[in-house]
């Protein structure tokens, strides 16, 4: 997740509003205007992006005076706009959970990618349309005929819809060429052609291709990259290593014409191959590669800090091991930009690498006697290892749509796995941990129901549900649900048990709360009633927590914060850029 925390607003307004000027300059002089370099300035209390996957994900209006992009408020992500030419930002409604937003190209319509759909609103009215079945998105694109290209899962091939509704393959992958997946497709100025990256084993079959929306098989490679390429008019701007680079096109056949030319540097890619920019041909927004370095901070229940852990990495996920000396951190690989999972001791200096792939590895969870961890290998095998990776890993359930770890049962029995579909959105199911049996369903419904962790004595499950229109933290029978109750009304996402079961504590946003149980959690039926249910704040950071655990005895709390000697890097705004010497 990427943060610009940029005090240039004045400057960046100004530039904006030269916009027009630069028209009216245009029409009455032919002298080529020069490109005008800013920074984009989200509003203060915003954290870009949505997550993991999704770091970054804005989108320019086709007009270049506004900007749609994903930002998390009070823990809560939702799709913002801010109109440019005054800095102002509104969240817009009914877009929960919302991610890689593209605007149709009269810019009165934004499609995005929420609770395994595509959807899109009208900004006009507010009101959101479901247009199709997406559960592992990887971009959408619009023409002006109404069609949209879309990728709406991690592997395979391209889909359309038409603007009857229909949905229809439009692309499909070459195994025999070794092809994984095809994805973020972007339509050309001329609405008919659709540059797409096409993964692959081989690199020199790795690359952007095109293809006629209505002549899917004529297929041809434009660029050499491992990342998503941006349309912007006739332009197509991709990546070469960390130089943005403008390829001309030719109007008619979307040919590659001429040399291709260096408009900004750095830029990043997320661990989806998107990369960190959106353009228009007049506006161009891109970000620094990756993120700001993380610390690992922890601090005692006043959040006041006690201690470090490692040195400062790009670390998302983690979780601290029943020994309270081990701590299992998702980080992303500086070369290979994937995440894995890493071991980090108290007294070594450097990690211990756990998951061998390169696929995106995440969501580690410890078994009750800390000798082995669970987590998700490319967001459909739930893997497990021996902590101290020696013994290979072993693969004990596959599943189509992306599904996520959540904990691990005390009797060693059941992984808690959450499972987006797009009839239920996300849910809670149960994976024999011996990797023989089926996996079950623990609760399912149509809203998002996640975070699930299981109670020291084996007897509930926690997790957060959304039923009610945000986040609030509910406690039900486990292994089997049949009593449930509410624990929160404020908000809260990510339970954590103390060791006896008596306090379960939970993020809202920055902050870390605690809720106290009398005898519901040790011993008393949950639907008895019976048992004070308290809660009350412990700390709030005032920083972006990207996650936290708690050691068995709720003494201390494991932070995953900025890093405080690492300043988040402004995205750079440029007006004119296609000018850019």
């Amino acid at each position: 997740m990427i943060r610009w925390i940029v005090r240039g607003a004045v400057l960046a307004l100004l530039v904006v509003l030269a916009v027009p000027a630069v028209r009216h300059w245009r029409e009455q002089t032919p002298t080529a205007p020069q490109p005008l370099r800013a920074f984009w300035v989200p509003a203060d209390p915003l954290t870009v992006g949505a997550g993991t996957n999704f770091p970054f994900g804005g989108a320019i209006a086709p007009d270049g005076r506004q900007f749609a992009f994903p930002a998390a408020h009070a823990g809560a992500v939702r799709l913002w706009l801010q109109d440019l030419s005054t800095g102002q930002s509104r969240a817009l409604p009914s877009t929960d959970g919302a991610v890689l937003p593209f605007w149709s190209p009269d810019g009165r319509r934004v499609g995005f990618f929420a609770d395994g759909k595509m959807r899109a609103i009208d900004l006009s009215s507010g009101s959101v349309h479901d247009l199709a079945d997406a559960p592992a998105p990887r971009g959408g694109t619009w023409n002006a005929a109404g069609e949209i290209a879309f990728a709406p899962g991690a592997g395979g091939g391209l889909m359309v819809r038409s603007t009857d509704g229909s949905v229809t393959s439009f692309t499909t992958i070459d195994e025999a060429q070794r092809e994984t997946s095809h994805r973020w497709p972007a339509f050309l100025a001329d609405g008919r052609h659709v540059a797409y990256l096409v993964r692959a084993a081989e690199a020199s079959r790795e690359g952007i291709w095109m293809a006629a929306i209505d002549q899917p098989a004529s297929t041809r490679r434009v660029v050499g990259a491992d990342a998503q390429a941006i349309v912007a008019g006739t332009t197509l701007l991709f990546a070469s290593d960390e130089a943005l680079m403008a390829q001309p096109l030719d109007p008619a056949t979307g040919s590659p014409v001429g040399r291709a030319t260096l408009v900004g540097l750095p830029v990043g890619r997320g661990p989806l191959d998107q990369l960190f920019a959106t353009a228009t041909p007049e506006v161009l927004v891109y970000s620094a590669p990756g993120t700001t370095l993380r610390e690992l901070r922890w601090v005692e229940r006043d959040g006041v800090e006690v201690a470090r852990l490692g040195e400062p990495v790009e670390a998302w996920d983690l979780r601290v091991a029943p020994d309270n000396a081990r701590v299992a951190v998702t980080e992303l690989d500086a070369q290979l930009r994937t995440l894995d999972v890493w071991i980090q001791e108290g007294g070594q200096p450097v990690p211990r690498r756990l998951s061998p792939s390169t696929s995106a590895d995440e969501g580690a969870v410890w078994s009750p006697d800390g000798t082995r961890v669970a987590w998700v290998s490319g967001g459909r095998r739930v893997t497990i290892r021996g902590a101290g990776a020696v013994l290979p890993e072993q693969v004990v359930a596959t599943f189509d749509p992306p599904v996520r770890t959540w904990d691990w049962s005390r009797d060693g029995r059941w992984l808690v796995v959450g499972r987006s579909k797009a009839d239920t959105r996300e849910d809670l199911w149960l994976v024999p941990s011996s990797g023989t049996g089926e996996a079950r369903a623990y609760t399912t419904a149509a809203f998002n129901q996640r975070d699930g962790v299981v109670s020291p004595d084996g007897r509930f499950m926690a997790y957060a549900s959304d039923e009610s229109g945000h986040f609030d933290l509910y406690v039900d029978t486990f292994p089997t649900p049949h009593a449930r109750t509410r624990v929160t009304t404020a908000g809260g996402t990510e339970p954590r048990w103390r060791r006896d079961g008596r306090e379960l504590y939970f993020r809202r946003g920055s902050e870390v709360h605690v809720v106290t149980f009398g005898d519901v959690a040790s011993g008393a039926r949950v639907e008895s009633g019976i048992g004070r249910i308290t809660s009350a704040r412990l700390f709030d950071t005032g920083l972006d927590l990207r996650a936290y655990d708690v050691s068995a005895d709720g003494r201390r709390f494991l932070l995953n914060l900025p890093g405080s000697s690492h300043a988040p890097r402004a995205a750079s705004l440029v007006v004119n850029w296609l000018r850019t010497p």
